[in-house]
């Protein structure tokens, strides 16, 4: 199998000089020998193509789904083509939003303000039963790192998580998927952008960071739903 990862940004210089790139720790959570990955710079332009892969993964962003910027426009519409051509996607944090907004959702800076740290998320009644969401419990808790928020689903998608601030996760049909949170986080990673960020006057709802034990699970199980 060959699984694109479309990168949206360099990420933060700070965090990528000691942990690397998102790009990198996705097939390490992974983890899986079989799969082949194709890392597209999206927001360097880099061509895309609905062929390149088998199923999709869109990486979070500093940037926001509503900028005016080009290669937000493009990856808009390219995402309107993996959905006609029934290809699978899981959108993280924007990601999620990304795909939200170009299927007919809509995105918005939150009002409630940031989500940085961890947060339990609540299931849905369909959440508690979808298989992206298998081994992991109501009210686990998630690395989140966003101020952005889906504000209305896209219609005929089914919401599958939330919290007291945002949706956390919708899907559409049986391939498509969005998590709000940061599955392909560590505890570390977290940790740092939490420091970067305090430092830099951003106000968040709790400075202590607890371990995450679960949400990775969301990349693995998104792995099985394509191969099963």
């Amino acid at each position: 199998m060959r699984l694109g990862i479309l990168s949206n940004g360099p990420g933060l210089a700070e965090i990528v000089k000691i942990y690397g790139h998102s790009t990198q720790w996705i097939p390490n959570v992974i983890n899986d020998s079989n799969i082949d990955y194709i890392v597209k710079k999206v927001y360097n332009n880099e061509k895309l193509s609905i062929d390149e892969a088998d199923a999709w993964i869109i990486t979070g962003s500093k940037y926001s789904v509503y900028d005016k910027l080009q290669w937000i426009g493009s990856l808009l519409d390219f995402i309107v083509k993996l959905h006609a051509n029934k290809k699978y996607m899981l959108g993280i944090c924007f990601g999620h939003q990304v795909i939200a907004e170009a299927l007919g959702g809509k995105v918005e800076k939150n009002v409630k303000g940031w989500e940085l740290g961890s947060y339990p998320v609540s299931l849905t009644n369909a959440g508690q039963s979808h298989q992206l969401f298998e081994g992991f419990n109501d009210k686990d808790l998630v690395y989140e790192s966003h101020q952005d928020t889906v504000v209305s689903l896209p219609e005929n998608s089914i919401e599958l998580a939330f919290t007291d601030k945002s949706n956390q996760s919708f899907c559409i049909d049986d391939n498509i998927f969005g998590v709000q949170f940061h599955p392909e986080f560590s505890y570390d990673v977290t940790r740092k952008l939490m420091d970067i960020r305090l430092k830099r006057g951003i106000e968040i709802d709790n400075s202590v960071l607890k371990k995450s034990i679960n949400g990775n699970k969301i990349l693995t199980n998104f792995v099985k739903i394509i191969k099963s």
